[in-house]
């Protein structure tokens, strides 16, 4: 599966994001769980636990988004006391987690978004 994508920019993106004040980790989930590659600092939980529960929550999130007829799923917020968790749905059913800190970090991740998704969506097709 590896070799189907642009693995060293996929790793280069996950990188610059954690550079981002706030992120803890950030992860490229295939749709079937698979954790295709992840980053994290120091004292970040582990996420590549995480690909299976995130790949079901975004399933759920479509569900109610097709339930409700509101278009596609563009992101998924998931809002804990340690910090805020982001899904964000990219090509060829692969997602992107990233972890935070806090929902201070929310606004300077979500512009960091705008360059990094453009990226790995370009790793991907």
């Amino acid at each position: 599966m590896k070799t189907a994508i642009g693995v060293d920019m996929v790793q280069e993106v996950l990188s610059e994001l954690q550079t981002t004040a706030g992120v803890r980790a950030s992860a490229l989930i295939a749709e079937d769980g698979f954790i295709v590659e992840s980053v994290r600092s120091e004292k970040a939980p582990d996420v590549d636990f995480l690909g299976g529960a995130a790949s079901t929550a975004l399933a759920s999130a479509r569900a109610l988004s097709q339930e409700l007829q509101r278009g596609d799923v563009e992101e998924v917020m998931v809002e804990y006391p340690e910090g805020p968790l982001l899904l964000v749905p990219l090509e060829r059913s692969y997602l992107l987690v990233v972890l935070m800190d806090s929902m201070q970090s929310l606004g300077r991740v979500r512009f960091q978004l705008k360059k990094s998704i453009p990226r790995l969506k370009e790793a991907l097709a």
